[in-house]
């Protein structure tokens, strides 16, 4: 079924056009492999990947994959209302997003701390597609305690010397480069201080990179060594000792979770599709009021995370952002996600849990699948406990 919201977020009898010709282009356009797909594509194989990579250059050509960058970098220099409608309907249908780390996390902060040339080295390149980004956040000592890393850039010249090592480094296998987070001063009193963050080829001497496979059999993450690897000064971001408020920034802009609320909204319908055909079986979920009144309950649940995500986006388009907002949104959608998976294994039934490989999975093996890549969404990007801890200092004023 098409999307339908309960909350709307605005916009106008020309959203409505746009909506109906995004549709329209879709039905004919996004490939049936990546509607039957659960998994990101930054995580599929290497033939898909490439796939997923035409379907958003033709999204490009169109002004549909950075709807809202400005038009000098590759953007579609529409307005954050436009935005959110595209990326609903893109993510209700299933379309491929390649390249998020990139698109949501490097370029916003790209445009707020980037020099031009970086902009105009790095941007264009997002916008078409031909530049794949990975994160290099954690370290094997440094993972939701972030200001723990041990990397090390010592400058010398013109350049930067890298020493140490990234881990669960998402979009590892694929990317073409990395920003990652290297310490530029010794560990202090206050850690977050003497941190800086770089853009790294990763095909730089010096680099060496190795898949780690997550249980759903994907090469979802790597791990990368840097040893004595040159990355010119030019490549820093922001101020030397600076790059915890640029890291902070770049979190910041990665969770309005828009596509998330979007993706739960489709996971949820097709499972009451499945329920509705199934009434006057053997296995009529609907006649049980406990099944209906968790589907209830999920319908409610996913109506409260839009509207969430429409505050989110409405906030940033404002330049007026509540601190603590982001975090709950990403908590609160990573927390769906895994609610909605497990209530649609429940229903399902054991055939449920079967793989989309397998010819007997139902629904194409969308919540089984979905159920384990759902466990990264409350570990990556910060965990559900280190989310909950933001929002009640940061949002609540609470001591530490």
């Amino acid at each position: 079924m098409p999307l339908s919201p309960i909350v709307r977020f605005g916009g106008g009898p020309h959203v409505d056009r746009l909506r109906a010709e995004l549709r329209s282009w879709l039905d004919e356009h996004l490939p049936d492999e990546f509607r039957r797909t659960a998994a990101n594509p930054d995580y599929l194989p290497r033939d898909s990947h490439d796939r997923a990579v035409q379907f958003c250059q033709a999204l490009h050509q169109r002004g549909w994959f950075v709807p809202q960058w400005p038009v000098e970098f590759g953007g579609g220099g529409l307005g954050v209302v436009e935005q959110v409608v595209i990326r609903e309907e893109l993510a209700y249908a299933g379309a491929p997003m390649v390249n998020t780390n990139g698109v949501n996390m490097l370029a916003p902060v790209l445009f707020r701390f980037g020099t031009r040339e970086q902009q105009e080295e790095h941007l264009p390149k997002i916008a078409r597609s031909e530049r794949m980004w990975a994160q290099g956040y954690s370290e094997p000592e440094a993972g939701s305690d972030l200001a723990a890393l041990r990397m090390t850039a010592r400058r010398d010249g013109d350049d930067y010397i890298l020493d140490g090592q990234k881990t669960w480094t998402s979009n590892g296998v694929l990317a073409d480069w990395i920003f990652v987070l290297a310490r530029t001063a010794p560990l202090g009193a206050k850690r977050q201080a003497g941190i800086s963050f770089f853009l790294v080829d990763l095909d730089t001497p010096g680099i060496t990179r190795r898949p780690i496979r997550s249980m759903t059999g994907y090469p979802t993450f790597a791990e990368e060594f840097f040893d004595g690897v040159r990355v010119p000064a030019a490549n820093l971001v922001g101020e030397e000792g600076e790059g915890w408020q640029v890291a902070k920034a770049l979190l910041v802009a990665e969770r309005s979770n828009v596509t998330r609320a979007a993706q739960a909204q489709r996971y949820l319908d097709e499972l009451v599709d499945w329920c509705r055909c199934q009434r006057g079986s053997s296995h009529d979920p609907l006649a049980d009021p406990v099944t209906r009144l968790a589907l209830a309950r999920a319908v409610e649940r996913v109506e409260v995370g839009r509207a969430l995500s429409y505050r989110v986006a409405h906030q940033q388009a404002a330049g007026q952002l509540d601190s603590a907002l982001p975090s709950l949104s990403k908590l609160y959608h990573s927390e769906l996600t895994a609610e909605l998976r497990q209530l649609g294994l429940t229903i399902l039934g054991p055939a449920g849990a079967l793989l989309p490989e397998d010819p007997d999975a139902l629904l194409h093996g969308h919540f089984s699948e979905g159920l384990l890549l759902s466990l990264l969404h409350t570990i990556g990007g910060g965990t559900s406990e280190i989310q909950r801890d933001l929002i009640s200092t940061a949002g609540l004023g609470l001591p530490r």
